[in-house]
């Protein structure tokens, strides 16, 4: 692991808050998530324990990518507040919170997340 300790424990904690996820477009862009194009929804049980597996096994790069990625994944706690982002870059990272943490995450299992968005509304992935 690569500097993502105070990641992963971030995340510890953010993760048994939320309730819903949301697939949204667009990367690290400069529009505020609620004015976001909502591709896809996670309400269920089962597909939030799968998102939470799928985004948080791999290791932390210790860098970011300089591209904006191409879409967020948005976590809702129970008052449909946003508890935490990530954005994709390149099919194969997440960045959380990229402008706090600035450390990509190589998720262990690409194409597994991929074909779990496509799922939920990310058709382009």
């Amino acid at each position: 692991m690569t500097g993502g300790a105070g990641i992963r424990a971030w995340l510890a904690q953010v993760w048994p808050r939320t309730e819903a996820a949301l697939v949204l477009a667009g990367g690290d862009v400069r529009v505020p998530l609620a004015d976001r194009a909502v591709l896809g929804e996670v309400y269920d049980g089962a597909g939030l324990a799968e998102l939470r597996g799928l985004a948080t096994e791999g290791e932390f790069t210790g860098d970011i990518c300089r591209c904006p990625g191409s879409l967020t994944v948005a976590l809702l706690d129970a008052a449909g507040a946003v508890a935490g982002a990530a954005s994709l870059h390149g099919g194969t990272d997440l960045a959380w919170e990229r402008g706090r943490f600035r450390n990509n995450f190589a998720v262990a299992d690409p194409q597994g997340l991929c074909a779990f968005l496509r799922r939920y509304g990310a058709h382009w992935l």
